[in-house]
């Protein structure tokens, strides 16, 4: 009895241990299909807890999360606008990128996925919504304005401050929320895409120098005393008119540009005509002599013009005398033709050796054809000619001559082999018509030593 007993004992023993081996195999082959079709403990994908669910209850949480979600959008200006997903229509749309995650998960890599372009949506549903929105309102958008400079009642750049914009393209708008919600945003910053910042700001550093360089020439005042004993000012009113701005939105001034133009305008207030200077008249001494024809006294403008930038620079007030061009000067010249109509002599003197000392016939007073005093040129030169015109009767005249050298329209000076003399008061009453007449052997050796750069200088003593 004992014995079948025990036999029995063994024998529910074995069938225990088999029925035990089964189950366990049964639930390992269960484990292994459900691991293999499911996503692991802890796994989340784009935010979603996707613990042991299956491709499609995956794909149905994930949408039904999404539907409802709130979708927040952030603006500029603090404005923000909230709506449900589920208006979108999302749904999945990447069952690819699931599997690959589901067949390569291993229990020691991370958990957490996110994928892009996890979604489809009804993209007109997304263009409507963004069209209700007051941002997108015409009256409503606002672009951005750099500060700038800007002058004031005292003639001085200030600045003014820049203003932020809130302007944001519906067509960009529009494409960055649906590249978020395939995503599953539910949290959208479109501040990230829209044109809120100036590019030039209250604190930039190049802003703030043009300022405070374009102040101190603004700040600086230039008085010219003239001549008339009246004033011309260089000062901002004039100067805040060379101001711009140029293609980046900074601000100069243009002093290479408009100082020169500042100049003409001052050379024409200053510039005056000059009547006479000061010549050392052989046997005189030094005398006043009449220019003859018109000679002014004008700027040096290249000088002024650099001075007017160096000071411009300093910003400070000061009064100039004008810089004028060397004027002539005749006290020191050695090479010239001297002529006194009153001695109605003439001589020549080369670097300051008198070379012709001779008498002359000048123009005939009585008959109206004095010759003109004054300081000229010799036109041209030539040898050979005749000299013609018309005598105070109407009569014509033509005068050969061997050396003509014109300085002053038709007058200039010639050898007159008709006269038998010269000098002394012949030219009151029996003159010629205004020109030098010379001595042969005279005529010819100022014609030898003449050219257009040597004065011819006519004076009554």
């Amino acid at each position: 009895m004992k014995k079948t007993q025990c036999e029995n004992a063994k024998v529910l023993t074995i069938v225990v241990f088999i029925c035990t081996i089964i189950v366990i195999a049964l639930v390992a082959i269960f484990i292994r299909k459900f691991s293999k079709d499911s996503f692991q403990y802890k796994t989340y994908i784009n935010g979603v807890e996707c613990s042991f669910l299956n491709l499609n209850s995956t794909a149905k949480k994930l949408e039904q999360n999404m539907a409802n979600s709130e979708i927040k959008l952030l603006f500029a200006d603090d404005k923000e606008y909230t709506c449900l997903g589920a208006f979108f229509e999302l749904k999945v749309d990447n069952d690819d990128e699931l599997k690959n995650i589901m067949y390569s998960q291993k229990g020691e890599e991370e958990k957490e996925y996110n994928i892009e372009n996890l979604y489809t949506l009804n993209e007109d549903k997304v263009k409507e919504y963004l069209l209700s929105l007051s941002v997108f309102h015409e009256t409503n958008v606002r672009k951005p304005e750099n500060a700038y400079l800007e002058l004031n009642k005292d003639n001085q750049l200030v600045i003014k401050p820049e203003k932020y914009g809130n302007e944001l393209s519906l067509d960009t708008a529009y494409k960055y929320m649906i590249k978020s919600l395939k995503s599953g945003n539910t949290v959208i910053d479109f501040k990230q895409i829209t044109n809120i910042t100036p590019k030039i700001l209250s604190t930039n550093e190049e802003l703030n120098k043009e300022k405070d360089y374009i102040n101190k020439v603004l700040s600086s005042r230039i008085e010219y005393k003239l001549s008339n004993d009246k004033t011309y000012v260089l000062d901002a009113d004039i100067m805040k008119d060379w101001i711009y701005r140029n293609e980046e939105g900074f601000y100069n001034i243009d002093l290479d540009g408009n100082v020169p133009k500042f100049v003409e305008k001052l050379n024409d207030k200053a510039s005056y005509t000059l009547s006479s200077t000061e010549f050392k008249a052989t046997g005189l001494g030094k005398i006043k002599v009449p220019f003859g024809r018109a000679t002014y006294a004008d700027l040096d403008t290249d000088k002024e013009v650099e001075r007017i930038k160096e000071q411009l620079v300093k910003g400070e007030k000061i009064t100039f005398d004008p810089i004028y061009n060397p004027l002539p000067d005749y006290l020191n010249i050695d090479t010239y033709v001297e002529i006194d109509l009153s001695r109605q002599k003439v001589w020549m003197y080369v670097n300051g050796k008198r070379i012709v000392s001779t008498s002359c016939v000048t123009g005939n007073v009585a008959g109206g054809y004095s010759t003109p005093p004054g300081i000229f040129y010799l036109t041209y030169k030539t040898t050979d000619t005749y000299l013609e015109g018309y005598n105070g009767d109407g009569s014509k005249y033509s005068s050969h001559v061997n050396y003509w050298m014109p300085f002053n329209g038709g007058i200039g000076l010639h050898d007159a082999l008709w006269r038998g003399s010269f000098g002394g008061n012949i030219y009151l009453t029996n003159g010629s018509h205004g020109c030098v007449n010379l001595p042969y052997s005279a005529a010819k050796t100022i014609y030898n030593y003449i050219d257009t750069s040597t004065p011819i200088i006519l004076y009554n003593s």
